[in-house]
């Protein structure tokens, strides 16, 4: 038995069988990459979730390197009934904090009491029915007098919609810990969140200058220093 799990749900005696993040990342690449044709690993639609990526079709390279990373980091677990070389409780974060806590007890719990450096990174992306459906009908309206031209398939039939955006304090990844001693410290666990409307704005990747987005721009990880 193969599962991917996300750090908050893994419990402590299931670490005798998590599978070491090297080996971990070539087994769910191996996977992604025959999307469609073998048997899905399972947790790996929650982990596309988390990752943004929710087509159900073959995913691109860098797709795939996106999913990657938080397998690579130890964010995401892969549980198995024998590992081929268990994870290093003491090299890998969130292994570590896993076997402190104390049994049946879920990750959350500890963390609202752990400070120290990180990134924010999104954790969920929440759309705003009631704002959203009111600029839909404003520019179903507009879209009337566009003759021959389906309605929602150009960006401005989304003008002016919002979402909110949850970004969430978590550690940096092992190859990031150099930002450690620059970075700002929070609580882990600790969340944001960013309203974002979509409109029609400059973009310097466009061959017109311009494109329909979401603003303000927001990455999937953005890092915080002390001089901000």
């Amino acid at each position: 038995m193969e599962k991917l799990a996300r750090w908050t749900n893994i419990r402590k005696e299931e670490l005798c069988k998590v599978e070491n993040p090297f080996f971990s990342v070539s087994i769910v690449r191996n996977n992604l990459k025959s999307r469609r044709y073998v048997q899905e690993l399972c947790g790996v639609t929650d982990l596309l979730r988390e990752c943004g990526l929710y087509s159900s079709v073959a995913l691109t390279g860098d797709q795939i390197e996106r999913a990657l990373r938080p397998v690579a980091s130890g964010e995401w677990m892969l549980i198995k009934d024998q590992p081929f070389k268990p994870i290093d409780l003491d090299k890998w974060w969130y292994a570590k904090i896993c076997n402190s806590r104390g049994d049946g007890e879920y990750l959350i719990n500890t963390l609202s009491t752990v400070l120290g450096p990180g990134k924010w990174k999104i954790d969920d992306v929440r759309v705003n029915k009631v704002a959203s459906s009111a600029a839909f009908f404003a520019n179903f309206l507009t879209s009337r007098g566009d003759e021959g031209r389906v309605f929602l398939s150009s960006g401005k039939d989304f003008a002016n919609t919002t979402r909110t955006v949850t970004q969430k304090w978590v550690p940096l990844d092992s190859e990031e810990l150099d930002f450690a001693p620059s970075s700002a410290i929070h609580r882990y666990g600790m969340e944001r969140e960013v309203t974002q409307i979509y409109v029609e704005a400059d973009d310097d990747w466009d061959v017109s200058g311009t494109s329909w987005h979401w603003r303000p721009v927001i990455a999937n990880e953005e890092y915080e220093f002390n001089d901000k």
